[in-house]
């Protein structure tokens, strides 16, 4: 791996993912994103888990603590019904503040519980779609009862809110200390806040018959 360890993060990163969603991330497909071969991903993955970064001792490698704390998670969600320009923008902060992003994506119900309304497309493919938006690394279902269940899964160190979202940052840090995490809570900004994924919908069915 390269001696500024950027690659190194990279594939800790791959492998904190890989835990969430592993049958997206198989070791040909990574090893070919960083143009290495398999050899060179087994090499480098021996390495980590001699340094105590890594276990491989099982299907999928997973982190250790320390290799866990070599990278910083960063957390957004959303609903993601219609990807629009806003939604890059946050996606792109959001990426820019770690080594990783993961999203939580609304689940159906969750989706008609705050907008009263049934989303354009099922969370299956809500999910795919951001999965598949470059900024992403991992996207994810959250909890369909309390969203700070996911927060506990992922144990993220910033959690990343869009600029229109309702939820208020103080209070969710408090609650994410209440539940023993050191979590960091930022409010990401938007060039243009008037696009809304709300206002697209309404657009389009006032042209609708």
């Amino acid at each position: 791996m390269d001696p500024s360890g950027a690659k190194e993060k990279i594939l800790l990163a791959w492998i904190y993912c890989a835990q969430f969603a592993p049958e997206r991330y198989s070791r040909e497909s990574f090893a070919q994103s960083l143009f290495i071969t398999l050899d060179e991903l087994d090499e480098t993955l021996a390495d980590l888990e001699k340094r105590g970064l890594v276990k491989t001792d099982r299907a999928v490698p997973e982190l250790s603590a320390s290799g866990r704390k070599a990278i910083t998670v960063v957390m957004t969600g959303g609903a993601f019904d219609i990807i629009h320009p806003g939604h890059i923008e946050t996606l792109e902060q959001a990426r820019a503040l770690g080594d990783t992003l993961i999203v939580s994506v609304a689940r159906d119900s969750t989706f008609e519980r705050n907008k009263k309304r049934s989303p354009q497309h099922n969370e299956v493919l809500r999910r795919d779609l951001v999965a598949a938006v470059k900024p992403v690394d991992c996207a994810i279902l959250g909890s369909e009862t309390d969203i700070f269940e996911t927060v506990e899964l992922l144990k993220p160190d910033i959690i990343a809110l869009g600029y229109d979202q309702f939820h208020d940052e103080a209070k969710i840090s408090e609650e994410v200390r209440k539940r023993g995490l050191d979590v960091k809570v930022v409010r990401l900004k938007a060039s243009n806040p008037d696009i809304k994924t709300s206002m697209l919908i309404g657009a389009g069915s006032r042209g609708n018959f």
